[in-house]
């Protein structure tokens, strides 16, 4: 009778990577749509977060602001602002805040009541509290989600969201 050695042979060690391998493998796809999941909520909350800013400063200031997008993104300015000379803001106290697009999103305005056919690319928010209807796209990396904003309370509802 030969004396046992402890250890493990080579086919236990293989069998054991084998069964690591195979749960990494399971689990990867798991997590990256967890962070999928995870960007694409960020990229919402920031957006509600400036959505949210534009209505406390109409009704804290009493006076119309208004969202206008553009190719780098969206800034948040009074309503009709006047023009001074040299193309200088009257109301110099007010300060126009800017939302950047990170590199690859896409923040598309839709504005299911508007009266012409392309209308401006603005968003009006109203001193009384209320605002435009409107419809938010958002493409990014992550995937992409759809939300329609309540013009009563300026609330974001999911309608769509599709991860990567």
């Amino acid at each position: 009778m030969s004396p046992r050695k402890n250890g493990f042979t080579l086919l236990e060690i293989c069998l054991a990577l084998m069964i690591g391998l195979l749960l990494i493998t399971l689990a990867v796809p798991s997590v990256m749509g967890v962070l999928a999941e995870q960007r694409l909520k960020r990229s919402f909350e920031v957006f509600d977060v400036f959505v949210q800013s534009a209505k406390l400063k109409s009704v804290h200031e009493r006076r119309d602001y208004v969202m206008a997008w553009d190719e780098k993104g969206i800034t948040l300015k009074p309503a009709g602002e006047a023009q001074g000379t040299a193309g200088r803001n009257i109301d110099e106290d007010v300060k126009a805040e800017q939302f950047t697009f990170e590199k690859g999103q896409i923040y598309a305005l839709e504005r299911p009541a508007a009266l012409s056919a392309h209308p401006a690319n603005e968003w009006i928010f109203w001193k009384s509290g209320i605002c435009e209807p409107a419809q938010i796209v958002f493409q990014g990396n992550g995937g992409k989600w759809t939300v329609r904003y309540d013009p009563l309370t300026a609330r974001g509802l999911f309608l769509d969201s599709e991860t990567k």
